[in-house]
């Protein structure tokens, strides 16, 4: 932890010194200069960060204490995904939502040569190997994909897959959400102790999922989408092949959120009982019932929100 604060206290540092080069120039130069270098410098310490600091990084961690899991603890990568999504645009990195294109195209932001998913830095900055992290699973499945495919073309098939994916992005990566796309179906993982999830992590989830079902109803030539929830213990890392990292949870929370996924009807959110009893406030309107999901020893009791 203590490593993570001395990098999160260096790019602090050098954010600050950079407003304060702009503010001296607007004040001593030109209030124009200042604005460029306002505008400037910043986006120059992100192109830095996200592309040359794999040194930085391979020297603060170490297999057993990674750097990327305390940043997270801290709240340093959930401050700085917020400020680069409102940098356009898509795509970006998976981890801390920088993009390539666009204005980061336009930084030199390039992704990983491992994993074209996750930026050099992210890339770099991934443990190989995982640690136990209370998680929510969110997954998304579009329904009746299967039968719909069999009278489209895959180029058609790819478009359709293509947007849903697009909404999934944009509704559920405005929370410190992980999305992975799998297929005709989306994975979000929250790591609850991030400083921005904690004990609203439910609520935030639950939020998400409203917001993915409004986009893909208002969406046209869309199908229909259930979505399950849970929460739970999990493995949350990276799993090497070969050189190549990939981020994600492993554990039962993941397989019964996928389970629920799959099990939910059009339009149709089924969450576990220990997600429907995290929610704060006045619970929503659902309908307590027990399911044989595949692969699970006992009933499970889940809530129905439509």
């Amino acid at each position: 932890m203590a490593k993570a604060r001395y990098f999160e206290i260096g790019v602090t540092c050098l954010e600050v010194i950079a407003v304060l080069l702009a503010i001296l120039a607007a004040v001593y130069v030109s209030i124009w200069i200042g604005l460029l270098l306002l505008v400037l410098l910043p986006l120059g310490l992100v192109s830095m960060i996200c592309n040359h600091d794999a040194w930085i990084v391979r020297r603060l961690q170490t297999q057993d204490n990674p750097l990327i899991l305390p940043l997270c603890t801290t709240g340093f990568v959930g401050r700085h995904r917020r400020l680069l999504r409102l940098l356009p645009s898509d795509p970006r990195c998976r981890f801390c939502m920088v993009p390539f294109a666009g204005v980061g195209k336009v930084m030199g932001i390039k992704p990983s040569a491992m994993n074209p998913n996750y930026c050099r830095s992210c890339f770099e900055a991934m443990p190989t190997g995982t640690h136990e992290r209370e998680v929510g699973v969110l997954f998304a499945d579009m329904r009746g994909f299967t039968s719909w495919s069999e009278t489209h073309s895959s180029s058609d098939a790819a478009d359709l897959v293509s947007r849903f994916y697009a909404n999934a992005n944009r509704a559920l990566t405005s929370d410190d959400a992980f999305v992975d796309f799998i297929g005709d179906q989306i994975m979000a993982i929250y790591i609850v102790e991030w400083p921005s999830l904690g004990a609203k992590t439910a609520d935030i989830m639950l939020a998400a999922t409203r917001r993915l079902l409004d986009a893909v109803r208002q969406s046209t030539a869309s199908l229909p989408v259930g979505v399950g929830m849970h929460m739970g213990k999990a493995q949350v890392g990276s799993l090497a092949a070969g050189e190549s990292k990939n981020f994600t949870a492993i554990g039962d929370v993941v397989n019964t959120a996928a389970r629920l996924g799959s099990a939910a009807n059009a339009n149709e959110i089924l969450v576990s009982e220990k997600v429907y009893e995290a929610l704060s406030g006045e619970k929503p309107q659902a309908d307590r019932t027990t399911l044989d999901l595949k692969g699970k020893a006992e009933l499970l009791t889940v809530f129905i929100l439509r």
